[in-house]
């Protein structure tokens, strides 16, 4: 499943091909929303959003298309007249002057009034999300201790969209190396220190992985609106911990451990993250 980091990404690199351009072909796979696509067929893009997981494309007119792509779903943006044929129908197609947009495979799709965005069940769920703006170390820290998350242990916590937004299987696994924490600690008992280790590697390790995604996309920063409070941090990002059982901590020498937590596979150090 594509995580924050990389929907993201995503946002971005539909942001520059998408806003201000007129959508000439709109279609979805779905039949009951194939009634939109005349509404959407012809209107400019005006916004691209990455909320969670989640991605937001505001229409002209007020409408917005809300797509998820869960487990499976995955893009092609590819120029016009390159588009390569493929097996099965994609779920949505957008296509503009230069560029065809296809969504495969994702079960997520709505059209709805941008009065009725927040009302999602997704979205309304979120918490703050790790790589928006106004997202701090400090909010997150203090919501370890705040009910329903301070009863809960740290892997099945960082996987919750209501605690904080974007995270997923892999960052779980970087972020508590980072901040040197068992999975098995339970939220509510981290001290202050612990809470702020936390939340500060909440934020930097997807904003580490978010910039690695923007250069693997070839988007340009400087052309990414919105994004100047990523600027510098670090762009390299590598997996530390993510599928090395067995191998050496970078950080200790210890070896690294995997135990399926939360019904998903996490890899740690027992020797240094207490």
């Amino acid at each position: 499943m594509p995580e924050g980091p990389e929907t993201h990404a995503l946002a971005d690199r539909l942001r520059q091909i998408l806003v201000r351009r007129k959508i000439l072909d709109v279609g979805f796979l779905a039949p009951a929303l194939r009634k939109e696509s005349a509404a959407l067929t012809g209107q400019r893009v005006r916004g691209v959003d990455a909320r969670g997981k989640a991605l937001l494309t505001r229409f002209g007119n007020g409408l917005v298309l809300y797509t998820h792509s869960h487990l499976f779903g995955f893009w092609r943006i590819e120029a016009r007249g390159c588009e390569h044929d493929t097996a099965t129908a994609p779920r949505v197609l957008l296509r503009t002057r230069t560029h065809s947009v296809r969504l495969f495979a994702a079960p997520s799709v709505r059209v709805v009034d941008e009065r009725q965005v927040e009302t999602i069940p997704y979205l309304a769920g979120l918490g703050p999300d790790v790589l928006a703006p106004g997202t701090t170390a400090a909010t997150l820290a203090t919501r370890t201790g705040q009910p329903p998350f301070a009863r809960r242990p740290l892997a099945a916590l960082l996987l919750d969209q209501g605690f904080a937004a974007g995270m997923g299987n892999y960052l779980r696994s970087e972020v508590l190396f980072a901040a040197r924490l068992s999975p098995h600690r339970i939220a509510g008992t981290l001290d202050r220190n612990e809470a702020a280790r936390l939340g500060r590697a909440l934020l930097a390790v997807p904003r580490r992985s978010y910039r690695a995604q923007l250069e693997r996309a070839e988007v340009k920063p400087d052309l990414v609106s919105g994004k100047a409070y990523l600027a510098d941090t670090p762009s390299s990002f590598r997996f530390r911990m993510f599928e090395r059982d067995g191998e050496a901590c970078p950080r200790c020498g210890g070896p690294v451990r995997q135990e399926r937590l939360a019904q998903r596979r996490l890899y740690w150090c027992p020797h240094c993250q207490h």
